[in-house]
């Protein structure tokens, strides 16, 4: 039986922000990516609350294994330990999200914002609402404290790194200052509420299976281990994983297997053959083969055009 992932190393391991600092800011933008390649955010999870505008194209969007489409500009709302995966579905689209620890907003002072909004935030009491749609009354309120957020993010940035942080007391002071005004606008809308219990053994299972992937996709991977993490036999694993995830446990781990190469073939002069052989795959020919079905692109051609589409 595979070992099973430590409880901590089930979340993401990117550090969100700065240590003092814990808050960032991240787009997805049909611009700085290949044509014709979609815009992946994989299944991942994080103690902090997540923030994402979806302010142009369609998107399929999941939390907790709950899938939605969106295709007008809304506001999704991810909060702390819950497992999300967000895919582009048209050629232009434009989408920003911000991670950000709850903690950075609390105060010494034990007043009625601190007991009922932000103490209970910090400690997954209260949970943020799934989406937030454009002709909600709230949604001008939230857009414009946003975009405040991002201009404050864009000044510090102008060469828009993958993660982009703030550094500047003054920038930090208007960061903090919008997230506290949309935090208000959605609790004045009655938009917060008491969270739901956070354990779930579907998605803690599924959880533990998709980290054991991200961990060992280098390496020969076999299903009856997958199915032994989820405590499930393999013919119900392989239907669970399908209708959980969207694809096969197959499927799924050669997505991760081209993921890395594509940021192998963005970021380094590996040779192709190296690049295959990094990511798991023994035959060249299999790896030329799912690249392309995955990317519609060699990967000579991958590497030509700046870049992969990942986050």
């Amino acid at each position: 039986m595979p070992a099973e992932p430590k409880p901590s190393a089930l979340k993401e391991s990117r550090k969100h922000g700065t240590f003092t600092f814990p808050c960032a800011f991240y787009r997805g933008d049909c611009t700085r990516y290949p044509a014709d390649t979609p815009f992946v955010v994989k299944h991942h999870w994080h103690e902090e609350p997540e923030i994402i505008y979806c302010e142009q194209g369609a998107y399929q969007i999941e939390v907790n294994m709950q899938t939605r489409r969106v295709d007008r500009p809304c506001f999704c709302f991810v909060n702390g330990g819950e497992l999300h995966h967000l895919l582009t579905c048209s050629p232009t689209y434009q989408e920003q999200a911000i991670v950000f620890s709850p903690d950075i907003l609390r105060a010494d002072s034990p007043d009625l914002a601190q007991e009922q909004f932000l103490e209970p935030l910090g400690a997954h009491r209260l949970a943020l609402p799934d989406f937030l749609p454009e002709e909600h009354p709230a949604f001008p309120e939230v857009q414009e404290e946003f975009l405040k957020i991002r201009s404050a993010f864009y000044r510090e940035n102008p060469n828009f790194p993958e993660q982009l942080t703030v550094r500047t007391a003054v920038s930090q002071l208007r960061v903090k200052a919008s997230l506290l005004n949309l935090l208000a606008s959605l609790g004045e809308h009655g938009l917060l509420a008491a969270a739901a219990p956070a354990h779930n053994p579907r998605i803690e299972s599924l959880k533990k299976v998709l980290t054991y992937i991200q961990e060992h996709f280098q390496g020969k991977i076999y299903i009856s281990d997958l199915a032994q993490l989820a405590g499930l036999n393999e013919q119900y694993f392989c239907r669970f994983f399908k209708k959980a995830i969207g694809k096969t446990p197959v499927a799924y781990i050669n997505d991760c297997r081209i993921r890395h190469a594509a940021k192998l073939l963005g970021a380094t002069d590996l040779p192709v053959t190296d690049v295959a052989l990094e990511c798991g795959f023994s035959n060249l020919g299999h790896f030329m083969s799912e690249f392309k079905k995955s990317t519609q692109l060699s990967p000579l051609q991958f590497r030509k055009q700046s870049g992969s589409a990942l986050r």
